[in-house]
């Protein structure tokens, strides 16, 4: 029993449902016995005391010995009694049995009658009195009727209570079968059935099925991802490997031996910026921390970073610079701007210009920008654009910049025009300060 209730959520919620149920009816049948039983009483003491007055207009006082007069007929199972100080009985009539309770005034009850005594005029005692059996008998039948009609009633609340729990479980089950589907197959393709009308259970059906198309969404990208990632790696490991065997397959020359090097130091160079990439990009997933980022000062600190490199490629940097503030991230932002700026120098126009606005930064070149219908396959990593194959670079610049874009709610645009191809990062306005 003790595992039946921790391994069954429809148990304790028929439980628990069923203990409130059954002291709401509980008490509720007290209630009722006990109004029933009040209003019962009330009107037994109502006919007594009635009974009484009557009584009294009803004595006759001779000096002797007073007596009832010949009118006073009470009903069958009353009596009524003239008392004298003494408690002695004077008259009767009707059947009071051998029970007497004390003589005082009020109401008073003995085994199987309930009395109402009353003092007259003349110093003499008036006790009218009544069987309670009848009383008795008709709570003892309501007090079955009660307890009976509650045991069933709690019988049915506690079928109906399962089964409503059972009911409303069932997309929970479905939730716990399918994670144990996916947990032992390891495939994210399956999905939740959707709970029916907009209920709680069809809303956690939903998110439930939106979380296992993420996640298998994110699987694939990931196995992709490490795909392409152990693709590139093996490039310049197996070039760095090349120059390893060559220089140790003979004695060589002090000159030969540092030729050797310098490659596989310019391996080893290209290999380090690649991790770094595949790093920054693995961390574009960490929780977000916004700050008050100047767009205009860290691009003056990048425009001097890159001057040197961009005169040394023949290109010609230029720039227009505004003030702005935006919610970011400041090394992100940094990250971004020169991945950008390093696009456009060795895939762009011999013109670069970084524009800082309000709200937004875009660099454009005069150059024609990649195929319209590549830009969405340049947003995943290590994929190029056609032609640019003899051109060093990862793939992994301009999806490290959406992810990081992506992680503040701004919004990356490309743009072609006559005058050359533009790329523009915008913040939306909740995001600006």
């Amino acid at each position: 029993m003790n595992r039946l209730w921790y391994s069954s959520l429809r148990w304790r919620l028929t439980f628990g449902y069923a203990v409130v149920f059954a002291l709401t009816v509980i008490v509720g049948a007290l209630g009722v016995y006990l109004a029933t039983q009040t209003a019962l009483t009330a009107s037994l003491d109502t006919t007594l005391r009635d009974t009484a007055t009557v009584a009294l207009g009803n004595i006759d006082d001779p000096p002797a010995s007073p007596k009832f007069t010949q009118d006073l007929k009470p009903t069958s199972d009353l009596a009524v009694e003239l008392l004298d100080a003494q408690g002695k009985r004077l008259d009767v009539v009707g059947l009071s049995g051998d029970e007497r309770p004390a003589l005082l005034a009020g109401f008073a009850v003995t085994a199987s009658r309930r009395w109402f005594t009353i003092s007259t005029p003349e110093r003499l005692w008036l006790r009218v009195s009544r069987s309670d059996v009848t009383l008795e008998r008709l709570l003892k039948t309501l007090a079955r009727v009660l307890i009976l009609g509650s045991a069933v009633m709690i019988a049915v609340a506690c079928a109906v209570g399962y089964w409503l729990a059972d009911r409303a479980l069932h997309p929970v089950d479905a939730v716990a079968q399918t994670a144990a589907r996916i947990a032992k197959r390891g495939s994210f393709a399956e999905r939740v059935p959707i709970a029916p009308g907009q209920d709680e259970m069809a809303r956690l059906t939903g998110t439930v099925n939106a979380m296992l198309e993420r996640l298998e969404r994110t699987l694939e990208r990931e196995k992709g991802f490490a795909r392409a990632a152990a693709h590139e790696l093996r490039t310049p490991l197996t070039t760095i490997k090349g120059r390893l065997e060559l220089a140790l397959e003979r004695p060589r020359e002090a000159g030969e031996y540092k030729r050797h090097l310098e490659i596989m130091q310019e391996g080893v160079n290209d290999l380090t910026a690649l991790v770094n990439q595949l790093d920054a990009l693995a961390r574009a997933d960490a929780p977000v921390r916004l700050e008050t980022v100047a767009l205009d000062e860290i691009a003056s600190e990048i425009l001097g970073a890159l001057e040197h490199s961009f005169g040394h490629s023949g290109k010609q940097l230029e720039s227009s610079l505004k003030s702005s503030l935006v919610l970011a991230e400041r090394a992100g932002v940094q990250q971004a701007l020169v991945n950008l700026l390093e696009n456009a120098r060795k895939y762009g126009g011999s013109v670069v210009t970084l524009n800082i606005g309000t709200n937004y930064l875009e660099v454009r070149d005069n150059g024609i920008g990649p195929a319209r219908e590549t830009w969405s396959q340049l947003l995943r990593p290590f994929e190029r654009g056609s032609g640019v194959q003899g051109i060093s670079g990862s793939g992994l610049g301009l999806p490290l910049v959406a992810a990081l874009i992506a992680r503040w709610g701004a919004i990356l645009e490309p743009d072609w025009s006559e005058q050359g191809f533009a790329v523009r990062v915008t913040w939306i306005s909740d995001r600006s300060v």
